[in-house]
C-alpha cells in the first residue's frame, strides 16, 4: 500500500515535497504575523512618551493629558478667558464622538476656543519637529458657510506669521482642504507682498474624504524647521494617507518669549475630536496605526 510519507533514505514522494513547503509556508506566515503585531506594539508604545497633550472630549473640555495649563479657553474681547462662553454655539456633544464625546461647532460667528500652547504644543530653537492628530466629521460643501475655514490654528501671531493651520477653502466644490506652514512672514514673505496662493507654503490634500456620517482622522508632521536652511518639510496626513508636503522653504518660527495657542474650530461648522499633539514627526506607519485602530486615542495607547 502506497504510504504519504517515504521512510528514511528513499526519495521524497510529491506528496512529501507539498506537505513540506505547506508547513514551512505556515511557519512564515506565523512569523510575519508576530512580526507586524510586535512592529504594532512598538509604534504603539512609542506614541506615549512623544505625547504631549491630549483631549479626547468625552467628559469635559479640559485635556485629558497636558504637559502644561489643561484648561479651554475662548477668546473674548481678544484676551483668553477660561472655559466655554460661547452662547451655546459650540457645545460637548455627548456620545457623538468617535467612541464618546466630542466638541460640536454649530455657528460660523461662535467665538474662539484655544488651548495654551505652552508646554503643551512644544517649540525649539533648532532642528524642530512634531506632530499634530485629530478628527473631523464634516460635509464641506454643505455643513460649511462660505469663507476660509481653520479646524486648527497653532500661532503666537496671525495666520500667515510663524503659523500652522489646516483650512477649507473659501468655496469650491469639493472645497480644497490645506495645510499651510507658515514661517516668519519677513522670512516668508520679505517684501509684504500680496503673494498669490499657489506660491504660498501651502499644499492641498490630494483626495476629499470628509463626510458628515463618517469620522475623518487628519494628522500633520512637520521636521527640520528652525535649522536656517530651506531643508524643513512639512506633511499632511488623512486617514492615515499622505496628502502632500510643504518642502524648500526655510522654516524660521520665532516664538520664544511669545504666548502660542492652539486655536480650534475658527468658522468651523461640525464636530471635531480626539486633539492630541506629539513633541516629534511621527512615521507614517505610526500615523496610520491611529485612524487603522478606529478608535480613541487613549485604548491605542494602553
Amino acid at each position: 500500500m502506497p504510504t504519504k510519507r517515504s521512510w528514511p533514505g528513499t526519495t521524497p514522494t510529491a506528496v512529501d515535497v507539498q506537505e513540506a513547503f505547506l508547513r514551512g509556508a505556515r511557519l512564515a506566515f506565523g512569523l510575519a504575523l508576530a512580526a507586524s503585531a510586535t512592529v504594532a506594539d512598538a509604534a504603539d508604545s512609542s506614541l506615549k512618551p512623544a505625547l504631549t497633550f491630549y483631549a479626547s472630549f468625552d467628559s469635559g473640555t479640559d485635556a485629558d493629558l497636558a504637559k502644561g495649563d489643561k484648561r479651554l479657553f475662548t477668546l473674548v474681547d481678544k484676551q483668553p478667558k477660561p472655559g466655554n462662553h460661547t452662547d451655546g454655539m459650540t457645545r460637548l456633544a455627548k456620545g457623538k464622538g468617535l467612541s464618546g464625546g466630542a466638541l460640536l461647532f454649530t455657528r460660523r460667528k461662535a467665538k474662539w476656543l484655544l488651548y495654551d500652547g505652552v508646554k503643551n504644543f512644544q517649540f525649539a530653537k533648532k532642528d524642530w519637529s512634531g506632530t499634530v492628530s485629530f478628527w473631523l466629521k464634516v460635509d464641506p460643501v454643505n455643513d460649511l458657510d462660505p469663507g476660509y475655514v481653520d479646524p486648527i490654528q497653532i500661532t503666537p501671531n496671525t495666520w500667515n506669521d510663524a503659523s500652522f493651520f489646516v483650512d477649507f477653502n473659501k468655496d469650491g466644490n469639493p472645497r480644497d482642504f490645506r495645510l499651510g506652514a507658515f514661517a516668519d512672514k519677513p522670512v516668508w514673505n520679505p517684501g509684504n507682498k500680496n503673494i498669490p496662493e499657489p506660491e504660498r507654503p501651502l499644499v492641498p490634500a490630494k483626495s476629499t474624504p470628509f463626510n458628515r456620517n463618517k469620522w475623518t482622522h487628519v494628522a500633520f508632521t512637520w521636521e527640520r524647521f528652525n535649522t536656517g536652511k530651506k531643508d524643513g518639510v512639512a506633511t499632511l496626513y488623512l486617514n492615515g494617507k499622505k496628502e502632500g508636503s510643504i518642502t524648500g522653504w526655510n522654516q524660521q518660527f520665532s516664538w520664544s518669549g511669545k504666548p502660542h495657542r492652539i486655536l480650534i474650530g475658527l468658522n468651523y461648522m461640525g464636530l471635531f475630536d480626539e486633539l492630541a499633539c506629539f513633541n516629534r514627526a511621527l512615521t507614517a506607519r505610526e500615523i496610520k496605526r491611529i485612524p487603522d485602530h478606529q478608535a480613541d486615542l487613549a485604548t491605542l495607547l494602553k
